[in-house]
């Protein structure tokens, strides 16, 4: 049946609606009526008091406490809240003082920070690029030498009088469990590859090899070279003279003052006076202090709501807007391991492949995201992971630049996965390297002897007795050093397809030898000396764009990912995984008990590691330097 009848009439009630409706008829065509001038509005002029205050010269102070995190936490218990702020954020804080027309000068408080020294540098380098647009008044009660590399790099340091400098050089300290596995009756069976690998000296000695000392001894050579450089540079004094400090330390304020390593002693009580005398000008007769400048204020919680509560732990922090154009930073920190990132022994931080290999499936899909920024601190571990997570980064960067970036360490797997990358930076103070591998297990029928407990094996096949708890024999033995080779072959050959015609010598590099990134850098292993930053400029430049926003990732997760084993969003783009803490195998700021129990975390989770897979690409020791 024809509708056209239908048609018509709705035109003809169409046009009648039209032209009665001023809302929607056409544009009238008379002129418009000649709108009035605008009332000339007159000035009002401010009163003196008012004036005052809005010309009044403004200081920017900085408050660095508190823990500061390699990457943001990996879960979050109440919206994003957590203690701590990230390097990232303290540069970001820094950088945007820099910018600010309002801002004449920083006053940065540094009330004890505990950071790492590859962190201490960066934050350095940022206070010393403020200080060139400037001024930063720095001031410490009581330093070691991160938290007094970050004030050195300020125009003026001042030191409370009952203050103390900390600074007595470099210790390492390495940790051995033979004794202990004798005493419980644990036969550790080690196979390395690699005459500097070290690999079964925890377990098989006590006391380090000439090899292992001697790459230690040079890492401490140049890292002790780098602080006394530094401090000699930012305070412009002669490296002996800063030597001969060090070796009286620790030393009180009054000789800190005379030995020129701070320049005025004040009260922590009168510093914020002392600063304003300093800043204010002829015409004003005080300042404005701005408070905690710039710092993200968390989300006040009403405990009055439970429903608010709940909503709080279960939604986790906002998530950053991927926008374009956008360079994505995927942190890799700790022990790399397969399945998905998560925490481990004593609040270690694991790695997961599985989590990597989605994070760089999504940015390499996202079209948004136009460079990639693999932020790395990790001592290695699976071979296995190690190489999915090289493949998965190799493949991003065969459509999008992926830059590597190394933060404290990148040794053995930590330096695997770093080869996906088109280039490499890293930190001055960065241990790089550890090219070799390691296998092996604890025989623990010895201790089930003393325990009572006999075992009797039954098998079908050769080699399946490999993982029973007795060691193994000849045979056995030969079976895991032959499978153990294969893989530190596949390494080397990821290394000389990776670095090419920059690793000039390839048998010096590998081995298991250490480097610190100065090292690295001469040889060839990484490309350049640089922070997150300068990544970041790597980054956008091998994109070609000149400015961009930049996300996190993984995202943390949410108590709702916890209880349901994953992230709720099914995207590491919508959920990052265990809250950091202080005891993450390698800090240098740990107290000589929490130390040992830093250690003997990370050397129970290269045995439990073995208990899953043959081979590993680890550090084989607890590396712990203490400035």
């Amino acid at each position: 049946m024809s509708n056209a009848p239908f048609g018509k009439a709705a035109s003809i009630f169409l046009a009648a609606f039209l032209s009665a409706s001023p809302a929607l008829s056409a544009p009238d065509t008379k002129p418009a009526p000649k709108k009035r001038p605008p009332a000339v509005k007159k000035k009002v002029k401010l009163k003196p008091a008012v004036a005052e205050k809005e010309a009044r010269p403004k200081v920017a102070h900085l408050r660095v406490d508190g823990l500061v995190l390699a990457s943001p936490p990996e879960f979050s218990w109440l919206a994003g809240q957590t203690q701590g702020m990230t390097l990232r954020e303290w540069v970001q804080r820094l950088a945007k003082a820099r910018n600010d027309q309002r801002v004449r000068a920083v006053a940065l408080e540094i009330d004890a920070p505990l950071l790492r020294w590859s962190q201490a540098q960066e934050f350095a380098d940022a206070v010393r690029r403020l200080n060139k647009v400037k001024p930063v008044y720095a001031h410490v009660t009581s330093a070691g030498a991160p938290q007094y590399l970050i004030a050195s790099a300020a125009r003026e340091v001042t030191m409370d009088p009952a203050g103390l400098l900390g600074i007595v050089g470099l210790g390492a300290e390495l940790t051995f469990f033979k004794g202990t596995l004798d005493w419980v009756g644990i036969e550790a069976q080690m196979i390395q590859i690699g005459r500097y690998k070290g690999a079964a000296e925890p377990f098989t000695r006590k006391v380090p090899s000439k090899e292992l000392q001697s790459e230690y001894n040079k890492i401490l050579d140049d890292l002790y070279a780098q602080l006394c450089g530094q401090i000699a540079r930012q305070r412009r004094l002669t490296v002996p003279h800063v030597e001969h400090v060090i070796d009286s330390g620790p030393i009180g304020a009054e000789d800190a003052r005379r030995h020129r390593f701070v320049d005025r002693l004040v009260s922590k009580a009168d510093w914020r006076e002392y600063v304003s005398e300093k800043v204010k000008d002829k015409k004003h007769k005080s300042v404005d202090w701005l408070s905690d400048y710039a710092r993200k204020q968390a989300k006040a919680m009403d405990f009055s709501n439970p429903l608010a509560l709940f909503g709080m732990m279960f939604s986790g922090p906002p998530a950053e807007k991927v926008r374009t154009p956008t360079v994505a930073i995927l942190h890799a920190n700790g022990m790399i391991v397969s399945g998905k990132s998560g925490q481990g022994l004593f609040g270690s931080r694991m790695v997961g492949a599985k989590t990597m290999i989605d994070c760089f499936r999504q940015v390499r899909r996202d079209d948004r995201i136009k460079a990639v920024i693999l932020r790395i601190d990790s001592p290695g571990g699976s071979a296995i992971a190690s190489e999915i997570i090289y493949q998965a980064a190799r493949k991003c960067a065969a459509r999008k630049p992926v830059i590597v970036s190394i933060s404290g360490l990148g040794a053995s797997g930590g330096y695997y996965i770093a080869l996906g990358g088109r280039k490499i930076l890293a930190d001055p103070a960065a241990v790089v390297g550890s090219v070799g591998v390691i296998s092996g297990k604890l025989a623990l029928s010895g201790l089930l002897e003393k325990l009572g407990i006999t075992t009797f094996e039954i098998t079908r096949g050769r080699n399946a007795g490999l993982w029973m708890s007795r060691p193994w024999n000849e045979r056995e033995a030969g079976v895991i050093r032959k499978m153990s080779a294969r893989t530190y072959d596949m390494f080397v050959s990821r290394v000389k397809s990776s670095r090419g015609k920059r690793v000039k010598n390839l048998s010096a590099v590998t081995e298991g030898r250490i480097f610190t990134a100065r090292q690295a850098v001469k040889n060839g292993l990484i490309d350049e000396i640089g922070g997150l930053r300068e990544a970041v400029i790597a980054a956008q430049s091998a994109a070609k764009i000149q400015r961009s926003y930049l996300i996190t990732l993984p995202r943390p997760k949410t108590l709702l990912d916890v209880l349901y084993g994953g992230a709720s969003s099914g995207s590491p783009l919508g959920a990052p995984g265990a809250l950091e803490q202080l005891a993450n195998g390698r800090s240098s700021l740990l107290p000589a008990g929490r130390r040992q129990q830093a250690a003997l975390g990370y050397l129970l989770g290269l045995a439990r590691a073995l208990e899953r897979e043959a081979v590993l690409t680890a550090l084989p020791y607890h590396l712990s330097v203490s400035p």
